[in-house]
């Protein structure tokens, strides 16, 4: 007989925990959400963007492309350009772009940035592809919830080249791969010819990622084929090293003609459009498996930098870790244990990746957004996973509260730090840390003492997981950078110069290196008409426009004797940057005139002037 005490009182008459949000699991509710959550975050980036350099330096390559006359000619230029180019380009992504700039409806920043919004949209749908065929609808819906709002997911739609598009290609690639892996013994099948397209599509648009791509299924096929288990018990050990002899071949031969395929694609695109055939650059500085463990990294500096790329993940990762390592990953019924395998190669491949490449770019965002997306995108499985878990009750109240604390406490460190005094000693310190963690605690028990029911407890689970996300969506969009100063001159500048005349020709006459910047505003004032630069304005003036501004006639306008009318087109525009100092006699005496049609603007500290040149006859004649 049992005896029944209080204890045992309270827990029978407790309420069983419950799953959080349950109308998710509703294909209704998931699948638009999943495409809206794609869709609406990268607006923000796409539509309000300051340009830099680097990103100019891209436009202009991609309006050299789009100058061609014929198709065939767009293609021959962004892959000779891609080939022959010391900065980063690849064909795809510079013939995606170029089109991106013939879409008249948008500003000519939006133009330039509408490939890499839209390639950061398509990674997004790509992961949640990937998450269904892993963990489910539900998974998926996760995914791209943590995903849209997040700082550097914000940055890949807003970079030039999109390096949003060769990672979503690797997802598509591995999303492939792992369709081919459910269906056990197949050799050959159509997700793995679509999956050998995905990488050579890959490796157009980002050639390194494409191979670190590769080494990625290597590493998961080899996982996959260890870590299967036999369907029975009492087979010989003949039998089972026969077995797992014939699925590494497998494995190893799919592997391959994958490899084949993408191989094959490249190098006919290559030999067709660019003559020759463009391989990795394996000498690089930057190139992923440079060396394994280089010694001028800073183990310190690269942890710090790492927390600050999960920024609120960081709960949710350590949860999924939790997870993966109590072997509690959710996974459907096809992929089995292959998913697990498939987390744990993609994350150390990754790793990798980004470690071996850390000295170069010693965590810069811009200069290593490839690297940095391709580690973000394994840690967004794992911080799923700890999501869904919390989300499926499988962690204490104390667990996720606690995480939550502690996530808060590392996103919000910089910004405390930076009001401390600098005289702070270690005793300060570490009677601050004391601090912090009394403090943690005396929360952890308030919110156990508080939450002894079942409705309690959901309240606070669900205010703890709406904390971090709000959280994460509040650094993504408050790190968006604002337009400087000199972004607001230049659009200024470029309105006075918009309502002007087509001219023949536009000129740029500046002392010192032309900024990419400017450089690339000019030119998309006016698509068809050439820009020059000339070192100062006596270049301009000695060589004439190559087209004759001859009196153009506007059809349909006729005067009272029904002659047609004559109206005096610019022979160019001229623009001054810096101390350009403009010969004046010299101009009269040649019948030449300057017109100053803009206000004095500054770029960069130094004086930009747009001027009306025509000759001393046409300004008579349109009189």
């Amino acid at each position: 007989m049992e005896v029944v005490n209080d204890a045992r009182l309270m827990e029978l008459v407790r309420e069983p925990a419950r799953e959080l949000l349950p109308a998710t699991r509703l294909a209704s509710v998931v699948q638009p959400l999943v495409v809206l959550l794609a869709f609406v975050p990268g607006l923000l980036g796409f539509w309000n963007r300051s340009l830099d350099e680097a990103t100019c330096r891209q436009g202009l390559l991609a309006f050299d492309v789009v100058a061609g006359e014929r198709p065939i000619d767009w293609f021959v230029t962004a892959s000779r350009e891609a080939a022959e180019s010391s900065r980063p380009a690849f064909p795809l992504a510079t013939l995606l772009t170029a089109l991106g700039l013939r879409v008249d409806l948008l500003s000519p920043e939006s133009r330039l940035l509408l490939v890499s919004y839209l390639s950061s949209t398509v990674l997004l749908l790509c992961l949640g592809c990937l998450a269904k065929k892993v963990g489910g609808s539900r998974f998926a819906l996760l995914t791209v919830c943590l995903a849209c709002g997040h700082r550097e997911f914000l940055a890949l739609s807003e970079s030039l080249p999109p390096v949003a598009l060769s990672l979503a290609f690797v997802v598509l690639s591995f999303r492939a791969m792992l369709a081919h892996q459910s269906a056990d013994g197949a050799l050959l099948s159509w997700p793995l010819v679509a999956s050998g397209l995905s990488l050579a599509a890959s490796w157009l648009s980002g050639s390194e990622v494409a191979l670190a791509g590769l080494g990625v299924m290597l590493v998961v096929s080899l996982l996959s084929v260890l870590s299967r288990k036999e369907p029975s018990a009492r087979s010989s050990l003949k039998r089972v090293l026969r077995q797992r002899l014939m699925n590494l071949v497998i494995a190893v031969t799919s592997l391959l003609l994958v490899t084949v395929i993408a191989v094959a694609i490249v190098a006919g695109w290559q030999s067709a459009f660019s003559e020759r055939v463009r391989l990795p650059n394996f000498s690089g500085s930057s190139f992923w498996f440079r060396r394994v463990w280089p010694v001028e990294s800073r183990v310190a500096e690269a942890a710090q930098a790492l927390v600050q790329m999960m920024g609120a993940w960081l709960g949710f990762v350590v949860l999924g870790v939790a997870q993966v390592a109590r072997g509690r990953m959710p996974h459907r019924e096809s992929t089995g244990g292959k998913a697990t395998a498939f987390l744990v190669g993609w994350s150390a491949v990754a790793g990798l990746s980004w470690w071996a490449t850390w000295p170069v770019h010693h965590g810069n965002w811009t200069n290593t957004v490839t690297w940095s997306g391709f580690l973000l995108l394994p840690l967004l499985v794992l911080a799923t996973c700890g999501l869904d878990a919390v989300l499926r009750r499988e962690f204490g109240l104390r667990s996720v509260v606690t995480v939550t604390l502690a996530t808060l406490g590392v996103v919000s460190a910089p910004q405390w730090t930076e009001r401390l005094p600098n005289s702070f000693t270690g005793s300060s310190i570490a009677a601050s840390v004391l601090t912090v963690v009394i403090a943690v605690g005396v929360v952890v028990l308030a919110v156990r003492r508080l939450a002894k029911s079942e409705t309690h407890s959901r309240q606070v689970l669900l205010s703890c997981v709406a904390l971090l996300v709000l959280t994460d969506v509040t650094n993504g969009i408050l790190s968006h950078p604002q337009l400087a100063d000199d972004e607001r001159e230049l659009l200024a500048f470029r309105r006075q110069l918009v309502t002007e005349n087509l001219p023949v020709e536009c000129w740029l006459s500046t002392e010192e290196t032309s900024p990419a910047r400017l450089c690339f505003f000019l030119r998309s004032l006016w698509r068809d008409v050439a820009l020059r630069e000339a070192k100062d304005l006596e270049a301009v003036l000695v060589e004439p426009p190559r087209t004759s501004a001859t009196k153009s006639v506007e059809p349909g306008m006729a005067n009272a004797k029904g002659s047609p009318v004559k109206t005096a087109k610019p022979r160019a525009i001229v623009v001054t940057w810096g101390n350009s100092k403009l010969p004046v006699e010299e101009l009269k005496r040649r019948g030449q005139t300057l017109t100053q049609v803009t206000a004095p603007h500054y770029f960069r500290g130094r004086l930009l002037k747009g001027y009306h040149w025509i000759e001393r006859s046409e300004g008579s004649s349109s009189r």
